[in-house]
């Protein structure tokens, strides 16, 4: 058979071929609205309050925050999908703020004429579904190019979206285990109370031999296997950041017979607890600061958050050997944690996978928004058993600041008032509070400088960080003015132009050329030997200025 005998051969259907009717569309029951990026708590909470009438699907691109809806409190991570039904709102937790700038998209949408009839996301949840926020992030994209992509690819992939998002709802409320989530938190919640497995199938309203049999079959342990290895995870954290005495450390771990603590322990661990700080281990760290702090303190983690601004410091260190990792990979990959050999687990809290890290290895979080970095450090010595040279480098600083004072004193006298911008580019540029690293602590808490009157007006001082548009920059002016730029030279160039047609050049700070330019990478991170190098930047640029103008 030649070439065009092929192509004209068409085999007849088989009669017993099924012959598939498609059904019309449904009716539309919801309409795409609206697209936007924020970049912090303030314009995240803004659009909630803005979109408070339409229903709204939040894409977090990084970050980390907190946030409180009507039936219960969520931590979102980089990755994170949440949904909220119109007319409720999600509001981050003002106590402690975000735990890093939060950013992302938010997609509005509305119901038309034709109602479901039910809502069908269910309650607001952190979805952390790559599959999910990789439509949403393709619609948005989709929708930046609209003229390149057509009239109706947005609207089929923001269906696709809600597709995705009810099928995830829907799988969330056939889960049989239900009952299995209450007792996993009871048990965490009363890990220091006795607790036996009758008493909880009873509050499950379950048999306790089926609540054996699916607690094995969903955990993988029995239940006193769980219970042991949550206690003992417990007592290793608690004898890696304080010196407790086993009678102590039976009462936090819910144990009441410091033998049977010691026998359990010792059966889990390989060792006793007296002799438990003393061992070798293998620390994974969560974070790029605790990276860089470990290696400060000349202990290598066995596995670590590695950013780009850290390179230099590893480079001067000979590259030290261990596995690398972004944030984000950590976060989302707690295979790659699993899979690690960890003995110790470090990062931020809180964490949204507390407990599945806590079945891994013993887990320490820190709240660095309420710990000052000097004991964040001094913890990461206890944990690491270094802590003699966490207190020598922080000595160390001491001494710098000290310097440092006594020239600004007789020099300048009174401080006035200092920033730290950093440019996105062109749209605006982050500020920071005193407790957020980027080395507005070292202007404000080690040298005495005061924020400008806006940033205390806001409250961001104690909260942490804003986003500022380019417009408004001028509002937050200060005496100095310490500005890291975009490092791509065309969108430098370009905020320049911008700064100059706006308030900028009237600013007393741009006329009396107190405006220094810092490197970016260089005022990230808030590990002890960045801090030293951040602080002597900021007085070389200092004492530069001053010495030209006497």
């Amino acid at each position: 058979m030649n070439y065009m005998e092929q192509n004209e051969y068409q085999p007849p259907l088989s009669e017993a071929s099924p012959v598939h009717k498609v059904p019309s569309l449904p009716p539309v029951m919801y309409r795409l609205c609206y697209l936007v990026q924020f970049h912090d708590q303030e314009a995240f909470s803004r659009t909630d309050e803005d979109w408070n009438r339409l229903h709204v699907i939040y894409v977090i691109t990084s970050g980390q925050a907190r946030l409180i809806s009507k039936d219960r409190n969520l931590t979102v991570n980089s990755g994170s999908v949440v949904v909220r039904q119109g007319g409720t709102l999600l509001q981050h937790e003002q106590t402690r703020g975000s735990l890093s700038p939060v950013q992302g998209v938010a997609i509005a949408f509305e119901g038309t004429d034709i109602e479901s009839p039910s809502w069908p996301f269910g309650a607001p949840a952190s979805i952390a579904s790559r599959g999910i926020a990789e439509i949403a992030l393709e619609l948005v994209l989709t929708c930046s190019k609209s003229k390149e992509s057509g009239l109706f690819k947005p609207h089929i992939l923001f269906y696709q979206l809600l597709d995705a998002l009810r099928d995830h709802s829907v799988r969330s409320s056939r889960n049989e285990h239900s009952w299995l989530d209450f007792v996993i938190r009871h048990i965490h919640d009363m890990v220091d109370h006795p607790l036996t497995r009758d008493q909880l199938a009873r509050d499950a309203n379950v048999s306790p031999e089926h609540f054996s049999r699916e607690f094995k079959k969903h955990t993988g342990l029995t239940f006193v296997e769980y219970v042991t290895r949550l206690r003992i995870r417990l007592a290793q954290e608690h004898l890696l950041t304080a010196n407790p005495t086993l009678q102590e450390l039976a009462q936090l771990t819910g144990y009441r017979d410091i033998f049977y603590l010691s026998r359990k322990f010792k059966q889990m661990v390989g060792t006793a607890p007296t002799l438990y700080r003393k061992t070798t281990k293998k620390i994974v760290s969560l974070t790029y600061n605790y990276t860089a702090s470990l290696l400060a303190l000349g202990y290598i983690p066995h596995m670590g958050a590695v950013a780009s601004w850290m390179e230099d410091k590893l480079a001067q260190n000979g590259q030290p050997s261990f596995k690398q990792h972004s944030e984000y990979e950590l976060v989302t990959r707690l295979d790659l944690i699993a899979d690690s050999g960890a003995d110790v687990i470090i990062g931020y809290a809180p964490h949204s996978s507390t407990d599945e890290l806590r079945q891994i290895a013993p887990t320490i979080l820190m709240p660095f928004e309420e710990m000052d970095w000097q004991e964040q450090f001094l913890q990461l010595g206890r944990v690491t058993g270094l802590e003699n040279n966490a207190r020598a480098l922080l000595s160390r600083y001491d001494q710098l600041r000290t310097e440092a004072n006594l020239t600004l004193d007789s020099w300048i006298g009174t401080r006035g008032s200092a920033i730290c911008i950093f440019w996105t580019g062109g749209s605006g540029a982050y500020v920071y509070g005193q407790g957020w690293g980027r080395a507005s602590h070292i202007l404000y808490q080690t040298l005495g400088f005061t924020p400008p009157a806006r940033m205390e007006k806001d409250g961001q001082l104690l909260t942490g960080y804003v986003h500022v548009p380019t417009s408004d920059i001028h509002l937050y002016a200060a005496d100095h003015i310490f500005m890291a730029y975009p490092t791509d030279q065309e969108e430098r160039m370009a905020l320049e132009t911008l700064l100059s047609q706006g308030h900028w050049n009237s600013l007393s700070a741009v006329r009396n050329g107190r405006v220094y330019e810092i490197d970016a990478d260089m005022f990230y991170g808030f590990d002890p030997l960045s801090v030293i190098e951040q602080l002597q930047a900021i007085m070389h640029k200092l004492t530069s200025q001053l010495s030209m103008e006497q």
